[in-house]
């Protein structure tokens, strides 16, 4: 039988991947729901190959193109936040969350209230809400199983093994593409070099966060919430040659490593057809071409966003969240040549100092601080 796929976010590189996945094994998923923001026409091609059910396009100046695209195609074409939330309550076997930033936060909990499985490779959403998904997903029997390439490493570290015997993890990170740099040298550096990356093919948002560390910083307050450890156990190191992309050691000293080429179709193929695998076709790994492993500490003085990250581990929700919100505010400003590169750590960090705390008990109320945080993140002058 078929998996029933929505992804959200299709138009990106992680959904685009997960669709070419699809292609490739017809006889194994079926496309029930698509969503995309502002590229007409690869939703419409999309559309047109996959035939889901529900088509969504966020961004609500686009509808009448959309409409006047697939006029002829028997799909429900739906828009905006309601469309996304729609889409995502319908129940399927597997929900690929691939919007990038807070905005995937509401789709995922409708997701995960309506009892489908989660392959999560939102990372914003568990460190704004983690202390509200994760319950919700335990309650409703729901499985997330994460596809950012460390944490679904370590997922696969895991499999057959038990979190009691587990010392601690390890993400590993490629350096960014300012790796050899200092912060003087970066301060001023323009985004089309910041985008740069060396190792893998991402977003705009997630390059950028790569440069600063800030991604891994963030991955940190994920894998916390995923696989419910403290942050005495969590660690990050660079590895720039990106083979390994986790590393788990057990109470006996041993360790599991996972490794892969660096194509997201790897984690993305195997969060979508868990627990089973199916064949991808990329170029593999040459261990006689690898010269070497490198791994390094990383800086705090040269990748403050990390360190800032990394201690918010455990404390109250409301840093992260003013965190994540203050980040995308100021990555924003940075690509749009409003912020300097070296200014987005002040920004992010002095947001979170003018926060206060409330409670964040529910979902209205972390949309509410989201908003908040970010109106205190715009309010800042450089």
């Amino acid at each position: 039988m078929r998996k029933l796929v929505t992804v959200l976010g299709a138009t990106g590189i992680v959904g685009s991947k997960a669709l070419e996945i699809v292609r490739k094994n017809q006889e194994k998923f079926h496309v029930i729901g698509i969503s995309g923001h502002s590229n007409i026409s690869l939703l419409v091609r999309f559309a047109l190959e996959f035939a889901p059910k529900y088509v969504v396009v966020s961004n609500l100046l686009l509808r009448s193109e959309l409409e006047q695209k697939l006029n002829n195609v028997d799909v429900e074409i739906l828009c905006g936040e309601e469309g996304l939330a729609f889409l995502a309550s319908q129940k399927t076997d597997i929900l690929i969350a691939a919007i990038t930033g807070f905005a995937g936060f509401e789709p995922i909990f409708r997701a995960i209230n309506s009892g489908t499985d989660i392959a999560l490779a939102n990372k914003e959403a568990l460190v704004a809400g983690g202390h509200l998904l994760m319950p919700l997903a335990k309650k409703k029997g729901v499985n997330i199983i994460p596809v950012d390439s460390e944490h679904n490493a370590i997922f696969q570290c895991m499999m057959g093994q038990n979190w009691s015997d587990v010392d601690n993890i390890t993400l590993t990170a490629s350096g960014g593409p300012f790796l050899s740099m200092n912060s003087n040298e970066t301060q001023k550096i323009p985004p089309s070099e910041a985008l740069k990356h060396p190792t893998w093919s991402m977003g705009a948002k997630i390059s950028i966060d790569s440069a600063t560390m800030m991604n891994k910083g963030l991955e940190t307050i994920e894998a916390a919430w995923l696989f419910n450890i403290g942050k005495e156990k969590i660690s990050a190191v660079i590895h720039p040659q990106s083979i390994v992309h986790g590393i788990v050691q057990f109470k006996d000293k041993s360790i599991i490593s996972h490794m892969a080429p660096t194509d997201m179709k790897v984690p993305i193929s195997q969060a979508m057809a868990w627990p089973e695998r199916v064949k991808i076709e990329i170029k593999e790994i040459d261990f006689l071409e690898v010269e070497s492993f490198n791994f390094l500490e990383i800086d705090a003085s040269k990748f403050p966003c990390f360190e800032l990250a990394y201690q918010l581990i455990e404390e109250d929700p409301c840093y992260s969240v003013a965190l994540n919100a203050a980040n995308e505010i100021a990555v924003h400003l940075y690509l749009d040549h409003k912020l300097e590169f070296g200014d987005i750590y002040t920004l992010v960090a002095k947001t979170i100092d003018m926060i206060e705390m409330t409670n964040l008990d529910d979902y209205q109320s972390i949309i509410d601080y989201d908003r908040y945080a970010r109106n205190i993140a715009i309010s800042m002058k450089f």
